[in-house]
């Protein structure tokens, strides 16, 4: 009987503690019951928005709204949101987040117009959206959703993609992208660059990216074309330019459907200075007329030696020039040249570089070049030819300056070729300034040179720049 009594003591116990363990549970995370009265997002002050750049800083508009009612005092976060006119808030952009007991958010223009374009909104096109106030105490009681209320806006492009021309009207139809001429942009839809145009009844057509697909846009696709501009008629209905070979600046604006040319001046660049060659005037002598590639960039590869140069916008030395410290961002291979004109110095190691220039974001980049090559072919050496076989191919030492070890045969003749192959460019004796004895004048009818020395096997050393040709 004590037994069967202490069993019942014991169940008694149990129940009373887990009892008491509920009680405490239920102390710690309480069911919130209350009669909840939703806010209301107040009336913004316009129906419609038009943001522009000009104004990314100022205020679009300071949106605010009345205060739920969750039937005791709370503090309380607010979330504004918004979504598409179709959108049902599954997921919405946050504008704003709001405590502290403040129901208000003013919005800056250039933060609205972001979220705009992580909508999906198209910039320059008037779009409804939708907004509203989610008001939440905690993660115990349903957030409270306001009524929702519908502007209109007008987002702006920030970034400016170019378009590019390609086909036989321009540089060829193909390949990419080295034959695209690209239009740049610096606002939205409307484009820009200098193009070299020729009357060659060749046609051409405008792509959105730098490839064949998706999107490219032929004369049909425009209202507006310059009477220099017809239809090709050639199947695609592309473009053809029917007026005065030259340059031209074309302006191409997607949104009028409008294309419009007016001649100009050839965009040019020279280099010149002793880090080049020579301090010729520019437009003469050592100094290099750089590739054009589109407004403000240019190209060339050149030969620079441990010197100062400087780039000049015209065939003359004025009116503009630009030195080192115009330049931002320059290649480690250029410094200051401090020489009183602060002109660029090379002094890398001395040798064919390809290098480009870029007067918009005044850069300077250079990039290695295949070290030109230097060939002796003739009878004095394997015999004339054929190419692939009998030429000797000399070693490149720095710019213009080239060696050998070659076996020679006395009383023939050779001469050095810039490529393997007979032409374009050779070097015959009239070409040197100071030859080594042992080679003479062939007198053969192309001004050759002949080995006189003994047969046998010479260290031939050739300078193209200084046009010495010397044995040691």
């Amino acid at each position: 009987m004590k037994i069967l009594n202490k069993v019942k003591y014991l169940f008694v116990m149990v129940m009373v503690l887990i009892f008491v363990t509920s009680c405490k549970d239920d102390a710690v995370k309480p069911t919130l019951k209350a009669t909840v009265t939703a806010n209301e997002l107040l009336t913004p002050s316009a129906a419609a928005y038009v943001l522009t750049l000009d104004n990314a800083t100022k205020t679009m508009e300071t949106f605010k709204w009345t205060v739920p009612n969750f039937g005791f005092a709370a503090s309380v976060t607010y979330k504004l949101q918004m979504d598409k006119s179709t959108g049902d808030f599954s997921a919405p952009i946050e504008i704003a987040t709001v405590s502290n007991g403040k129901t208000e958010s003013p919005v800056s223009v250039g933060d609205m117009n972001t979220k705009l374009l992580g909508l999906g909104l198209n910039p320059e096109e008037a779009a409804a959206i939708k907004l509203r106030v989610v008001s939440t105490i905690g993660d115990k009681i349903s957030p409270v959703v306001s009524t929702v209320k519908s502007i209109t806006v007008t987002p702006y492009a920030t970034s400016f993609p170019p378009i590019y021309g390609m086909g036989a009207g321009l540089k060829g139809w193909g390949p990419w992208p080295d034959a695209a001429v690209e239009w740049q942009s610096s606002a939205y839809k409307k484009y820009e660059t200098i193009v070299y145009f020729t009357n060659n009844g060749e046609a051409f057509r405008f792509f959105a990216q730098a490839d064949w697909n998706p999107v490219s846009y032929n004369f049909p696709f425009f209202t507006t074309v310059d009477s220099k501009f017809v239809n090709a008629n050639d199947g695609d209905t592309n473009l053809k330019f029917i007026g005065t070979s030259g340059w031209y600046k074309v302006n191409v604006d997607l949104a009028a459907k409008k294309i419009a040319a007016v001649a100009v001046n050839e965009p040019v660049l020279y280099m010149t200075g002793a880090g080049i060659g020579g301090w010729d005037k520019p437009g003469t002598g050592a100094s290099i007329k750089m590739t054009y590639v589109k407004p403000g960039v240019f190209k060339a590869d050149a030969t620079f030696y441990n010197d100062a140069f400087r780039f000049f916008a015209q065939a003359d030395w004025s009116p503009t020039s630009y030195n080192y410290p115009f330049f931002t961002t320059v290649d480690p291979k250029f410094v200051n040249a401090n020489d009183g004109d602060s002109n660029l110095k090379f002094i890398g190691t001395s040798g064919p570089f390809k290098i480009t220039v870029d007067l918009n974001n005044k850069t300077v980049v250079v990039g290695d070049l295949p070290k030109p090559k230097l060939f002796m072919m003739g009878a004095a050496l394997n015999g004339w030819g054929p190419w692939g076989s009998k030429e000797v191919e000399m070693t490149y030492v720095s710019a213009g300056v080239y060696k050998s070890t070659a076996t020679f045969t006395s009383g023939e003749a050779f001469r050095f070729f810039a490529q393997a192959d007979w032409g374009p460019t050779g070097y015959n004796y009239p070409y040197f300034t100071t030859v080594d004895a042992k080679f003479v004048n062939a007198s053969d009818g192309d001004s050759n040179l002949k080995y006189v020395g003994a047969t046998g096997s010479v260290n031939i050393n050739v300078n193209l720049t200084t046009k010495v040709v010397s044995v040691n």
